[in-house]
């Protein structure tokens, strides 16, 4: 006998049947937020009332070359969707086609194929205006702007200098490492030079706190870092950031100052997503969606639900990663996962760092952060991935040196269950992705 539970997967769900003394908490969703909206008049709604800011349409802008920066393929913003509200507004201020350009804010992504950027922007916007993809590594096209407080060389594209007005297009959402997403995180990572992006995400480097999904922004050391650095910027820059549902279809628009029209989108969010747990689990099943594109997006779940388990527990990740790994890195050579979770255990959480280092002393900077962050999670945790994407190797657990990975959800359950108490507990969240739980001790 078995006792099931579905999640979304792809167009339809997947089915998993649990043991049946396991005990199921709950299915941990968002706020029912799927009433009919049309994105393109909710966009056109934020940019008449912009926050902190004055309206576009209201402002001569003619002869300005505005640069439009967008989120890449990686991020489920449906950005097609209402991007020409964006441009009307543009239009209304005297701004001439020619004089809009288009940046796709990859960080350290690869760069967006051209089916990916038709389907980001529309295929119309794609072919009647100019654009380009950021490059972290390409240091022609990147300028200093100076030094952050906590020690962050600010690279940036030159595109951005070149600009009289930048407009950021994107959403916010729950981030590991920000707390939301957002704001001025489209111009760094997402379009600064490989070394900014690595120091920056160094700032949410802490033993103590290495997680810090659902943190307000001015406790984001990442964030304040990350604001400072970006507004070394001489231009205006101005927000258009979707709070998105559990299906990624955007819900309501903050737009206009791109920290004070942030803060008020991630209260919202937080109030959409945040999801109170009143005990913590033995074992937990958290699944991708939305963020599907790749692993690198996908295992975000497991981080966004971590405090739902208990120390010692066991994360469930369902991964679907549509493009493969993205740009994961595997290691070159890793311990059997018992081995490295003993070791982890046995050094404890404050000597994490320093081993990550060691290890990863001629990798780049980026790469350290994220061994940090995995390893952090397998020393208090027990991490499995699924995935049914031919496109991930089949031992890509092990390569990653911090999870066990499954293909066959028999597979998974049957190691869950040689880990986990006979009546285990059990929360669910079908939407990882895109919320995020909170724990009060």
């Amino acid at each position: 006998m078995t006792q099931s539970v579905h999640i979304p997967w792809g167009k339809g769900s997947l089915n998993i049947d649990l043991p049946t003394k396991w005990r199921i908490l709950g299915e941990l969703k968002p706020k029912d937020l799927s009433g009919a909206i049309d994105p393109m008049e909710a966009c056109a709604r934020g940019i008449m009332s912009p926050i902190g800011a004055e309206r576009l349409a209201s402002r001569d802008l003619s002869g300005k070359k505005v640069l439009v920066v967008v989120d890449d393929h990686s991020r489920p913003t449906p950005v097609a969707g209402f991007l020409p509200a964006v441009l009307n507004e543009l239009s209304a201020a005297g701004v001439s086609k020619e004089s809009v350009e288009f940046l796709i804010a990859t960080g350290v992504h690869r760069e967006s194929r051209p089916d990916e950027v038709a389907a980001k922007l529309g295929s119309e916007i794609m072919v009647s205006y100019k654009w380009t993809c950021h490059n972290s590594y390409e240091s022609s096209s990147i300028a200093y702007l100076g030094t952050t407080s906590r020690g962050t060389n600010v690279f940036l594209n030159s595109r951005l200098l070149d600009a009289d007005l930048i407009v950021c297009v994107g959403a916010i959402e729950p981030h590991l490492l920000l707390g939301f997403g957002g704001g001025l995180k489209m111009i760094i990572p997402g379009c600064a030079g490989a070394e900014t992006i690595g120091r920056n995400h160094l700032q949410g480097v802490d033993p103590e706190h290495f997680n810090y999904v659902g943190t307000h922004g001015e406790n984001s050391p990442m964030r304040q870092d990350l604001e400072e650095g970006a507004l070394l910027l001489p231009r205006e820059i101005f927000i258009v950031n979707a709070a998105m549902n559990e299906q990624a279809r955007p819900i309501k628009f903050f737009c206009g100052a791109p920290i004070t029209a942030q803060r008020e989108g991630e209260r919202f969010v937080e109030d959409t997503v945040r999801l109170e747990v009143p005990e913590q689990a033995d074992v937990v099943i958290t699944n991708s969606f939305p963020m599907d594109a790749d692993l690198r997006q996908s295992v975000k779940c497991i981080g966004n639900t971590l405090y739902a388990s208990k120390p010692g527990g066991i994360m469930m990740g369902f991964a679907r990663s549509l493009n493969g790994l993205g740009e994961m890195p595997l290691a070159k050579k890793t311990l059997p996962y018992p081995v490295m979770r003993t070791i982890l255990k046995v050094i404890g959480k404050k000597r994490v760092l320093p081993l990550v280092e060691k290890v990863k002393k001629d990798e780049p900077v980026e790469e350290v952060f994220i061994g940090h962050f995995a390893l952090q999670m397998l020393r208090r945790n027990h991490i499995s991935i699924f995935s049914d994407s031919h496109l991930l190797p089949p031992d890509v657990g092990a390569r990653m040196g911090i999870a066990r990975s499954f293909t066959d959800i028999p597979s998974i359950i049957k190691w869950a269950k040689s880990k986990a108490p006979s009546s285990a507990s059990v929360w669910v969240f079908p939407y990882g992705g895109a919320t995020y739980a909170a724990f009060e001790s």
